[in-house]
């Protein structure tokens, strides 16, 4: 089963409510039942977005796999993965080796979607980060038009929609200016607060490629 990255990305991002995002592209059906398997059954040990740290993982011997890193899939097959799922590594979750085959295969489609090709990042997190800290200045979808808008002097908060604000190869410099603030980044707006005594630097980099996604709409 091969997914593209665009069917994957539409997929997890449908599956988790941003349908605004992704409406113009099919779902994945595989993916959507994959999640509904994956929150009901993988998330104690494999956590909200796969990173191992699932409430349960700190007590297994062996420590999950971290779904977010793409080198984790890296020639896998779909079979290899399944294997994994039902053999040793996977004792302690019977519940795998009872599952019909094609409610597997549905959990892979979508594990595979935690990831983005390349990278060690997660969409699904960066999506939560900036829908509870973020949207309220940048809005919803990324431009700009945050209810506090009204509210901020001066410069407005910047339009992720603009053909002309480019991210890609960027990631260093608009990850630095989230973590310091752009007041101290590049003496821009004093009104966005630095967000590094709040979010991690891994966060802070799942929010920048989250918001690569408002670009591409």
């Amino acid at each position: 089963m091969s997914i593209s990255r665009g069917t994957f990305l539409v997929a997890i991002l449908v599956g988790w409510g941003v349908a605004d995002l992704a409406a113009a592209q099919p779902k994945s059906d595989a993916m959507n039942r994959g999640a509904v398997i994956y929150s009901q059954l993988c998330t104690t040990c494999h956590g909200r977005y796969g990173r191992a740290d699932g409430p349960l993982a700190s007590n297994l011997q062996v420590r999950p796999p971290d779904f977010t890193d793409f080198a984790w899939f890296a020639g896998r097959s779909d079979d290899e993965i399944l294997a994994g799922l039902v053999g040793r590594s996977h004792k302690c979750m019977a519940v795998a080796a009872i599952l019909k085959e094609e409610a597997l295969h549905d959990a892979v489609a979508y594990i595979r979607g935690l990831s983005v090709p390349g990278k060690h990042v997660s969409l699904v997190q960066g999506r939560d980060i900036y829908q509870a800290s973020c949207w309220v200045c940048h809005g919803r979808d990324g431009d700009g038009r945050g209810p506090a808008v009204q509210h901020l002097p001066g410069n407005q908060p910047r339009d992720f929609t603009d053909p002309e604000f480019v991210i890609e190869g960027r990631e260093a410099e608009i990850a630095r200016t989230i973590a310091l603030g752009p007041a101290v980044a590049f003496h821009g707006s004093i009104f966005m607060p630095e967000w590094s005594s709040r979010l991690s630097p891994q966060q802070i980099q799942d929010v920048v490629e989250y918001l690569k996604l408002f670009g591409r709409r």
